[in-house]
C-alpha cells in the first residue's frame, strides 16, 4: 500500500525516524532484508525478529529518507523511533503523539509486537483513519487496549498523555533499532573480497555443477528439435498456449502496481481481497467491520478511481461487502519463449517454494494433444497446474533475475489481508518439454 509521510527528530547525535513502511516477511536475514529495501526504492531500513511460536519471520520496515540533515554522512546514527519507544509501551497498546511540526504520530503495539499498521506520521484527519483501520482489523486483547494521546483527542476514552520524550529515554537496545542502508559500497567491497579469498574453490566447483546442468538441458532441447523435425510434427507458435497469454512477470508486475497503490480504507471500508486475472482486469473488494454505509462508499470511490469506476454490493444480502474492478494492461509476448524440460522446471519451482516456506500444489493434466486443422495432434509438452501460496509480494519472488519461469503462466492472483498479513495466492499452468 502507499509509502506514509515520514518526520525526524534529533536526540544526542541520533536521528530517530518515524513512518516508516511495515509488512511481515516469513524469512530471516540481513541479505534478504536489504534486497527487499531495494526493491522497494527504500534508502534504509530496520528489521524487527518475530517468533509466535508456530513460525519465525521478520517485520522489515522500510523509508526513503529526503532529509539532508539526517542523510549527512558521519555525522550522525539513524535509528527507527517505532524500535526505539517498543521497550516502553505496554503489551497491548495504541496511541497519538502531536509532534512539534503540528502533525502526530500513530504508534500501535499488538501481543507485544509491533503493528505494521502502526508508525504513521499525518494530519488528524489521517491519524483518525489509522486508527479507525488498527481497531477494525486487530482483535481486542483480553484486558482491552491502553491507550495514551493529547488530552481530548480521545474524548469517550480513558487516556493518558505521553511526552515524545518518555518514548525515546530507553536507549539501552539502540542497535536493534538502527536504521541500515540499502546500498552500502564498503560492506559489498569487503564481502567480494572474503567471498573471492574464502570461497574459490566453491565457486569454481559451483560454476562447473552449472555448466553440466546447462550443457545436459541443452542436449535435451536438441534432442527434442531433432525428434520434432524428423516427425515434422513440431507446432506453430500460434498452437502454443504459452503465447497468447501474458508472461509470469510481466502479468505480477503488472497486478503489483495496481494493488500497491490501493487505499487501504475507503470511506471506513477496509481493504480485503484483490483478484487479478489474466484477461486484464483486477477486482478489488472492501468489507465494512463498523460505521459507515454503502452510500459513503459510492460516493468516495468515484473521487479516488474517477466517475467511470462505480461499486457494488451485495444487495440484497448483508450489505457489507463492495467492490470494484480496475483494468490491468497485459498482453501476450511478440513470440513465445522455449520451454525447459518438465522434471527440472517442477524441481526447480518446488526447491523455490521450499526455500521460502510457501505452499505449492502441482498436478499434471492429463489431456497431451490438441486440435489442428481437423487433426488430433499430440503435443510435444506437457502440461501442469499449480497453486503458489506465499506472504511475500510475489513480484519480487519472480523478477527474471531470481527465477527463470520460462513456459510458466498465471490465470489469476488473489490478495488477501489475514491477520494484518497480505497472503497472495497464485493459480496457473506450467508448460514444459
Amino acid at each position: 500500500m502507499k509509502q506514509q509521510t515520514t518526520w525526524t527528530l534529533q536526540t544526542k547525535g541520533v536521528w530517530q525516524v518515524a513512518g516508516l513502511s511495515w509488512q511481515y516477511l516469513p524469512l530471516r536475514g540481513h541479505r534478504g532484508m536489504r534486497l527487499r529495501a531495494k526493491e522497494a526504492d527504500a534508502t534504509h531500513w530496520a528489521e524487527l525478529l518475530t517468533d509466535d511460536g508456530r513460525s519465525q519471520g521478520t517485520l522489515l520496515g522500510t523509508v526513503a529518507l529526503t532529509d539532508k540533515a539526517a542523510l549527512k554522512p558521519g555525522r550522525h546514527k539513524l535509528a527507527s523511533l517505532a524500535l526505539t519507544a517498543l521497550p516502553s509501551l505496554p503489551r497491548n497498546c495504541y496511541g497519538v503523539i502531536e509532534l512539534p511540526s503540528g502533525q502526530y504520530w500513530f504508534v500501535a503495539v499488538s501481543n507485544g509486537m509491533l503493528s505494521p499498521f502502526g508508525d504513521i506520521v499525518g494530519d488528524e484527519q489521517s491519524i483518525r483513519t489509522a486508527v479507525s483501520n488498527f481497531l477494525s482489523i486487530s482483535p481486542v486483547p483480553a484486558d482491552g487496549w491502553a491507550v495514551f494521546a493529547p488530552t481530548g483527542f480521545f474524548p469517550n476514552l480513558q487516556t493518558e498523555e505521553k511526552p515524545l520524550s518518555a518514548l525515546t529515554e530507553n536507549r539501552t537496545n539502540l542497535r536493534r533499532c538502527r536504521l541500515r542502508k540499502t546500498s552500502n559500497q564498503k560492506v559489498l567491497w569487503l564481502w567480494a573480497v572474503g567471498a573471492v579469498a574464502v570461497a574459490g574453490g566453491y565457486l569454481i566447483a559451483t560454476a562447473w555443477q552449472q555448466h553440466r546442468e546447462e550443457v545436459r538441458v541443452a542436449e535435451a532441447q536438441t534432442a527434442l528439435l531433432a525428434r520434432q523435425h524428423q516427425e515434422g510434427s513440431a507446432p506453430a507458435d500460434s498452437l502454443k498456449p504459452w503465447g497468447r497469454q501474458p508472461r509470469f512477470p510481466v502479468m505480477l508486475s503488472a497486478c503489483s502496481t495496481v494493488w500497491k497503490a490501493a487505499q487501504i480504507s475507503i470511506a471506513g471500508w477496509i481493504f480485503n481481497t484483490a483478484t487479478c486475472s489474466a484477461e486484464g482486469n483486477i477486482a478489488l473488494h472492501y468489507t465494512l467491520p463498523s460505521g459507515g454505509t454503502v452510500g459513503d462508499f459510492a460516493a468516495r470511490l468515484p473521487v479516488i478511481y474517477g466517475p467511470d469506476i462505480q461499486p457494488e454490493f451485495n444487495i440484497p444480502g448483508r450489505a457489507d461487502d463492495a467492490s470494484f474492478t480496475l483494468a490491468v494492461p497485459v498482453s501476450p509476448p511478440a513470440t513465445p519463449e522455449p520451454l525447459l524440460p518438465g522434471n527440472l522446471q517442477i524441481q526447480h519451482l518446488t526447491s523455490y517454494a521450499q526455500r521460502i516456506n510457501a505452499q505449492l500444489r502441482i498436478s499434471e493434466l492429463t489431456t497431451n494433444t490438441q486440435l489442428s486443422q481437423g487433426n488430433v495432434q499430440s503435443l510435444p509438452w506437457r502440461t501442469f497446474s499449480f497453486t503458489f501460496i506465499t506472504d511475500i509480494p510475489p513480484d519480487r519472488l519472480f523478477a527474471p533475475t531470481r527465477f527463470n519461469s520460462s513456459g510458466m503462466r498465471a490465470s489469476r492472483i488473489m490478495t488477501t489481508l489475514k491477520n494484518n498479513r497480505l497472503e497472495y495466492t497464485i493459480e496457473g499452468l506450467l508448460y514444459a518439454n
